[in-house]
C-alpha cells in the first residue's frame, strides 16, 4: 500500500527568521568551511553563486512583478531572506525565495542575505518551494495540482500529509489533483486565468473531451460565468448532470463526502453507473476496511 515515508516538512517558519535583514550590504565570500560550520545563521553571498530550486512548481513569473519587487528591493532592500542550501565549493542551492531572488538580480544587487540550511534532501527542496508559492498565492492551478502531483508519487506523500502541512482540507487537494485529468486544452485555459476554477470544475463533469473543449470555448467566447456556464452544461446531451436526477446528484455528492473521494454517476439506458476515483492504494483499502465494519 502506498504509504507516506514521513509527513510534510516544517514549513517555511522552520527556516526563516522573523527578523528582516534590512538594507543589502556589499557582496563578501563565504569560505566553505565557515559555512559548515554554521548551523542557521544569516550571512551575505554572491548573488551569481546560488542557482534555482530543480523543483520550483511556478513556472510563469511575471515579469511586471519581478519589476515591481525590484523596485522595492532597491529602496528598502530585501526584508526576507533567501533559504538555500550548500551544493559544492561557494555554491549553492535555492530553497525558497526565487522570485526575491530574480528581483535581486535585476535590481543589481551584488550579494543576498541567505539562511543556509544543511542536510536538505530533495523531498524538502520539493515541499518548501511548493508551500511557499502556495501561501503566497503565487501559482495558477494547474501548477499547484502538479505540485501536488511531485509531491504524491515522486516522494509518497499522501493527500492527507500534503492537506495537513498546507492548512487545507483533503478534498480540496484531491479536487486540485483532478485538474490534471482535464484535455491539455482546457488545463492552458486554467493556468492563463482564461478560466476559473469554478469554470474547471463543471467541465470536469463532462463525459468526453469533445464536449469539454466544446464548452471551453462557448465559455471564452460568450465570456460566460459559472453560473451561465452551469445553465449551458445542464442542457448538454451528454453531460452527467443531464442523466440524473438531483435526488441521486445529492446522494452522490454525500457519498463522495463520507468516503472522501470524488464519485461520478451516469445513466445508461435504465441502470446507473457508478464511478469512485482513487489515486492512492491506501485510500481503496481504507474504503474496503470501513464497508467491511
Amino acid at each position: 500500500m502506498s504509504m507516506s515515508k514521513s509527513p510534510l516538512g516544517r514549513g517555511l517558519s522552520s527556516l526563516i527568521p522573523n527578523k528582516p535583514t534590512g538594507k543589502p550590504v556589499p557582496a563578501q565570500s563565504i569560505k566553505a568551511e565557515e559555512t559548515l560550520s554554521t548551523k542557521d545563521k544569516l550571512l551575505e553571498v554572491d548573488i551569481n553563486l546560488i542557482e534555482a530550486n530543480p523543483y520550483q512548481p511556478r513556472t510563469e513569473f511575471l515579469q511586471e512583478e519581478i519589476e515591481n519587487l525590484a523596485q522595492s528591493i532597491r529602496d528598502k532592500g530585501i526584508l526576507q531572506p533567501l533559504v538555500v542550501t550548500k551544493i559544492g565549493k561557494d555554491k549553492y542551492q535555492l530553497i525558497a525565495g526565487e522570485r526575491r531572488l530574480r528581483a535581486a538580480k535585476l535590481a543589481g544587487l551584488s550579494a543576498v542575505s541567505v539562511v543556509i540550511k544543511n542536510g536538505i534532501n530533495d523531498q524538502d527542496k520539493a515541499e518548501l518551494a511548493l508551500i511557499e508559492n502556495i501561501q503566497r498565492q503565487n501559482l495558477n492551478p494547474i501548477e499547484r495540482a502538479k505540485g501536488f502531483a511531485e509531491l504524491q508519487h515522486k516522494f509518497n506523500i499522501t493527500q492527507e500529509a500534503i492537506a495537513k502541512q498546507l492548512d487545507i482540507s483533503r478534498s480540496a487537494v484531491a479536487n486540485t489533483l483532478r485538474y490534471l485529468q482535464l484535455p491539455e486544452k482546457v488545463q492552458n485555459a486554467l493556468a492563463a486565468g482564461d478560466i476559473t476554477e469554478g469554470h474547471a470544475k463543471i467541465i470536469a463533469g463532462l463525459e468526453t473531451v469533445e464536449l469539454q473543449e466544446h464548452v471551453l470555448d462557448n465559455i471564452i467566447n460568450n465570456a460566460l460565468n459559472v453560473r451561465q456556464t452551469a445553465k449551458v452544461v445542464k442542457k448538454a446531451p451528454n453531460s452527467v448532470q443531464n442523466q440524473v436526477s438531483s435526488e441521486v446528484k445529492q446522494w452522490v455528492s454525500q457519498l463522495s463526502e463520507t468516503i472522501h473521494n470524488k464519485v461520478e454517476v451516469r445513466k445508461k439506458g435504465k441502470r446507473y453507473i457508478v464511478t469512485l476515483n482513487f489515486f492512492e492504494e491506501s485510500e481503496i483499502e481504507n474504503l474496503y476496511k470501513k464497508l467491511s465494519q
